[in-house]
């Protein structure tokens, strides 16, 4: 006979100790959300080392107060026209398969979502499909989404997919070739842009941007940008700056992560000065010279800078919805400019 489920009074949340349910916190992660391998490193460099911190909220059964379930918020500062925001990132969110019933689960989302709400003025996640009907129910609205955007930069492989191998070569080569000569031509000799690579972000190369068109945005620094890209244990991350020749300070910088043959770009800048397809050129130049096959993006950004990344040949893959809760009335914003900076892996 199957055991009957738990009540829901079996359950309390409240906030994680840091140190002592960091263990329990990872086991809870390795047995739900997979990739076993770097879930420690991920609690101490999200939880611990943040520049701001985080909270995590756990779910507790019985009363051991087994921790059978976590919900995380890391802080983030956001900006809207001259409007400075505390947001919270909803992460981590794990139960154990045993306790995975619609009361639980609803009481610790709402429970990170009001704890969070104490401290900051927004608090916005990423939901998977099946999590969507939840976080509507706990008072989240749809406020944009991230768009999965590929730019081919070598077109046979994809063109085998639907021509003979000998007609794709073909194909792809002319192709290839036209793509490289437009480059070329955007980067033209005297005006060509330097490119350096760093593993490290500059430290005076991300000055504060002003926010006068009431896009929310994250704010960015070398520190925060070092914490969440060069001292994440997920993944690899390069930084890649443009300079006019002559010029010292950058002009553009790109935050890359290679996955195989693709260039993952996961944050960027162009200045005001600069036009958005000089520098993704040379950011194709590079990554060609570097032997992929591919550039991809997942963001969600402003109509100019989405169409100028449409421009280039980045066509859409796929979509996920980003949703956000406010403390209080919803504050007007213009649209939102997401990357993989303002997400937690």
């Amino acid at each position: 006979m199957n055991a009957e489920p738990a009540p829901d009074a079996a359950y309390s949340v409240g906030d994680g100790d840091l140190a002592r349910d960091a263990e329990a916190a990872v086991a809870v992660w390795r047995a739900s959300l997979g990739q076993v391998e770097g879930r420690a490193a991920k609690f101490a460099w999200f939880y611990r080392d943040a520049p701001v911190g985080a909270l995590l909220q756990v779910l507790r059964f019985g009363p051991g107060g087994e921790v059978v379930g976590t919900a995380g918020v890391g802080w983030r500062t956001m900006r809207v026209g001259a409007r400075q925001l505390r947001a919270g990132l909803l992460a981590d969110m794990a139960v154990l398969s045993g306790h995975r019933l619609l009361g639980p689960a609803l009481q610790l989302q709402r429970a990170a979502c009001e704890r969070a709400l104490q401290a900051c003025d927004l608090v916005y996640g990423f939901p998977n499909q099946n999590a969507v009907p939840v976080v509507k129910r706990l008072g989240y609205r749809h406020v944009g989404d991230m768009v999965l955007l590929v730019c081919a930069l070598r077109h046979a492989p994809y063109l085998q997919r639907m021509l003979p191998a000998p007609l794709a070569l073909m194909a792809g080569a002319g192709l290839d070739l036209a793509l490289r000569l437009r480059d070329g031509l955007r980067d033209l000799p005297g005006r060509t842009l330097e490119a350096d690579w760093h593993d490290t972000p500059l430290p005076d190369a991300h000055p504060p941007l002003a926010h006068d068109d009431c896009i929310m945005r994250g704010e960015r620094d070398a520190e925060t940008l070092d914490w969440r890209f060069s001292r994440s244990p997920l993944a690899a991350f390069r930084f890649l700056y443009l300079r006019r020749r002559g010029e010292a300070t950058p002009c553009a910088w790109f935050a890359c992560q290679r996955d195989g043959d693709v260039l993952r770009i996961a944050d960027f800048h162009v200045g005001a000065g600069l036009a958005p397809q000089r520098a993704l050129a040379r950011l194709s130049r590079e990554a060609r010279s570097a032997g992929c096959r591919a550039l991809a993006i997942e963001c969600c950004l402003p109509e100019p800078e989405m169409t100028a990344l449409r421009r280039h040949g980045f066509r859409e893959r796929q979509r996920r919805p980003i949703y956000a809760r406010w403390n209080g009335d919803p504050q007007p914003f213009n649209g939102l400019r997401i990357t993989v900076f303002d997400e937690d892996e």
